[in-house]
């Protein structure tokens, strides 16, 4: 049985001074504990919020290839939301040095933040119709899931599917052409369950953000992969930067791409009705 834990503050065990840094303006409560395993949710709220104030929220998973865990990854983007009236909230999900787990479990752990995210909403003063999935990489290819999979878990009646997904530099397919495939336990799933063999009408909107010179997830993979979304009427906005690889959103490697893939993402979640337009001075 699925039983979700109820939204308690906890000091979350860091050990490295820069994640307590960047974690230092974050609430973190477990959203997971199961046979002594305990994963953790770090939430980042706007200035003065109440548990009246039903935001929207989105949700970050980390990139990674499912191997290492990155909790701060997007902690940058969660203090920037968090400051736009989100609540935002970067995850930390099983890897494998971590945990010896496999992507099939990141998933479900995907699926868990979600469904704890709406079964607290009201404790968390989020409101649980505007949720976005969002993530990187592995972390991207989770937000898809979400979003994508025939089917995903239920739980007093709440669904894991979000309102809409952010991918930055996503694994698409994991067929047995695609990225980083043989870390899956079940090669026929993880190719039946591929986004890129689950596109349909219908789908949730989603923003999609990759380098022409990525070296891990091939640009025209990507570009295939949001032309054929767009094929199938759902709205799905594809923007791609020239001469830049993997990492190349992320604040550590360059403020100027971080900026402009930053605005993209705000942008878009203006357009879903989760924040007001940036008012310029």
């Amino acid at each position: 049985m699925t039983t979700i834990s109820p939204a308690t503050p906890i000091t979350a065990p860091l050990s490295e001074e820069r994640e307590r840094e960047l974690l230092k303006d974050a609430q973190s409560y477990f959203y997971q504990v199961e046979d002594g395993l305990e994963l953790v949710a770090h939430c980042f709220f706007p200035p003065n919020h109440d548990a009246s104030m039903a935001a929207p929220a989105i949700v970050f998973f980390h990139g990674g290839l499912w191997d290492v865990s990155m909790p701060t990854q997007f902690a940058p983007h969660c203090m920037h939301f968090a400051s736009r009236g989100m609540v935002a909230v970067a995850v930390e999900y099983r890897v494998a040095t971590k945990h010896q787990a496999s992507p099939e479990d990141a998933i479900e752990d995907a699926q868990m933040a979600m469904l704890w995210l709406r079964h607290n909403h009201a404790t968390l003063g989020i409101d649980p119709n505007r949720i976005i999935a969002a993530g990187a990489a592995s972390g991207a290819h989770m937000a898809l899931s979400l979003a994508m999979l025939p089917e995903v878990l239920e739980v007093d009646g709440f669904t894991a599917r979000p309102l809409g997904v952010i991918a930055l530099s996503a694994i698409v397919n994991t067929g047995k052409k695609g990225a980083e495939h043989e870390r899956f336990r079940d090669a026929k799933k993880a190719h039946k369950e591929s986004p890129s063999n689950n596109i349909r009408k219908g789908l949730p909107a989603s923003l999609i953000i990759h380098g022409k010179s990525d070296t891990i997830v091939p640009h025209a993979e990507v570009a295939k992969f949001a032309r054929l979304m767009k094929r199938k009427k759902n709205p799905c906005e594809f923007i791609d930067f020239e001469a830049v690889n993997h990492s190349f959103f992320n604040f550590n490697v360059s403020a100027r791409h971080f900026e402009l893939t930053l605005n993209s993402m705000d942008a878009f979640l203006v357009s879903l009705d989760c924040i007001e337009p940036m008012e310029y001075v």
